[in-house]
């Protein structure tokens, strides 16, 4: 007997009603619909935990197996075990990093990096564990940042996405999830995810970093694939609890802990900078830093003094770049107008 009800009988059955479909293509495009309706997703997440409340499982991995099963026998397909996973895993790493299997994970800033991640049965057993460190009172989510990549082919849906963007909303996870194809760096969205209020009894909110060069370069991506989706929740930059932070608590870290949600925090600048320079309604990016953006490098500056000067110059160079890009652009242009 099984505590884990979506592991029963009934509970894959619950999976398929809430989801309205019959099989693995209906559930799944059902779910990605209802993801980029906050209202509506988060009224989807409550039916799920009408019924189950136990979060530390993947509630996805057993009904998404056998439904793999179940095409495997057509299509001559076979779902992945937990074992071939780790191991694409570390060869992905070692494809992408010229054998420094930590390299892309210590860019990302990321307190789990998962390639192959499915519907990420293994980094929700690493967020159970993480948060299991803390009690509930000092848990925070913003502790923790999380980054998957699942294959995502060009102009055909992925069954698995979906699930694995459910699990990082529902459980309130900050992170990353890139899909697409790891080897290749063909990549179709990149999913940014976060709980703004830091509550780790919240929902996350869902964000589609826009494709902008310097997207591509956090990111590693190589060449996009299938049309853009825009889609952007967090319109107030940086999250406010980030800011009253920052701005009401300029001190030296206490504990070996806070050097580690430093260097979240400001991996979460660069990917919130990023994210907002293709959602700013159409204003082009002018190279200057937010409020929120200041406030942080205030406060690194105290605890790291030259960050600012470092940060100042780093900033001016992206201005540079930018100019240099827009530049080339209008020089196309006219070479195009002049060819016509």
């Amino acid at each position: 007997m099984t505590d884990r009800y979506f592991e029963t009988e009934g509970g894959q059955k619950t999976i398929a009603d809430l989801l309205h479909g019959d099989d693995l293509a209906s559930t799944s495009e059902y779910l990605m619909g209802i993801l980029f309706d906050k209202d509506k997703r988060e009224h989807l997440f409550r039916q799920f935990l009408e019924y189950e409340t136990n979060v530390d499982y993947d509630w996805f991995n057993l009904y998404y197996s056998k439904q793999m099963t179940l095409i495997s026998k057509k299509h001559k397909s076979y779902y992945s075990p937990q074992s071939l996973g780790k191991l694409v895993n570390q060869l992905v790493d070692v494809a992408r990093t010229d054998g420094n299997v930590k390299a892309t994970k210590n860019n990302l800033m990321a307190t789990n990096y998962d390639v192959a991640t499915g519907t990420g049965q293994l980094t929700i057993a690493a967020w159970d564990s993480n948060r299991r460190r803390h009690d509930p009172f000092s848990y925070k989510p913003s502790m923790y940042f999380y980054v998957s990549e699942e294959l995502k082919l060009e102009g055909k849906p992925s069954r698995s996405i979906p699930f694995l963007l459910f699990n990082y909303l529902i459980r309130g996870m900050d992170g990353i999830v890139i899909a697409g194809d790891s080897l290749s760096r063909s990549i179709s969205q990149v999913y940014f995810i976060q709980q703004p209020e830091d509550d780790h009894l919240g929902f996350s909110s869902l964000n589609v970093m826009p494709r902008t060069p310097d997207t591509m370069k956090a990111f590693d991506v190589r060449a996009w694939i299938d049309k853009p989706i825009e889609h952007i929740e967090d319109k107030d930059i940086m999250p406010q609890f980030i800011v009253d932070k920052l701005t009401g608590n300029k001190r030296q870290p206490e504990q070996a802990g806070e050097d580690k949600q430093l260097g979240i925090y400001k991996k979460r600048l660069n990917v919130i900078r990023n994210m907002t320079k293709g959602n700013a309604d159409d204003k082009e990016f002018d190279g200057k830093l937010t409020k929120s953006d200041k406030a942080l490098v205030d406060f690194l500056d105290v605890l790291m003094p030259g960050f600012a000067d470092f940060e100042a110059e780093k900033n001016e160079e992206r201005m540079r770049q930018h100019l240099a890009n827009k530049r080339q652009e209008e020089a196309s242009k006219s070479q195009h107008i002049g060819n016509a």
